[in-house]
């Protein structure tokens, strides 16, 4: 398994939560994703993918998050990040949230470019 943190992924979703989650546990709830202890949705338009919506619990607070699996390749890339009190999504991570939708294409475009550039870490 090799998780990949997008730079545009980090400044946007990972850095602003690193006072509630530290990158150890994003690490670990990437893992919970890769043992299939998370929950598929639809969404990605990205060919041999898989979203997971995974819940999370930091320091101060819960979150979700949604992790990119290339099936393939085994990489995971989180993508989304949120406290489950966050107000624009948190805990209506569905396909109903039109605000949800628009943030995972937005990421996802974010992720998608990061890649081609190679812009990203890896854990």
């Amino acid at each position: 398994m090799r998780i990949i943190l997008c730079h545009s992924i980090l400044r946007k979703e990972i850095n602003p939560l690193l006072k509630y989650f530290s990158k150890g546990d994003i690490e670990k709830y990437v893992e919970k994703a890769e043992k299939g202890l998370g929950i598929e949705i639809s969404g990605s338009d990205i060919p041999g993918t898989k979203l997971v919506k995974v819940c999370m619990t930091g320091r101060n607070g819960a979150g979700r998050m949604i992790v990119l699996i290339y099936v393939k390749n085994d990489y995971y890339l989180p993508v989304i990040i949120r406290l489950k009190k966050d107000k624009i999504v948190g805990m209506n991570l569905s396909k109903t949230n039109q605000a949800f939708q628009d943030l995972l294409e937005r990421n996802l475009d974010l992720a998608k470019k990061d890649l081609i550039e190679r812009n990203f870490d890896e854990l």
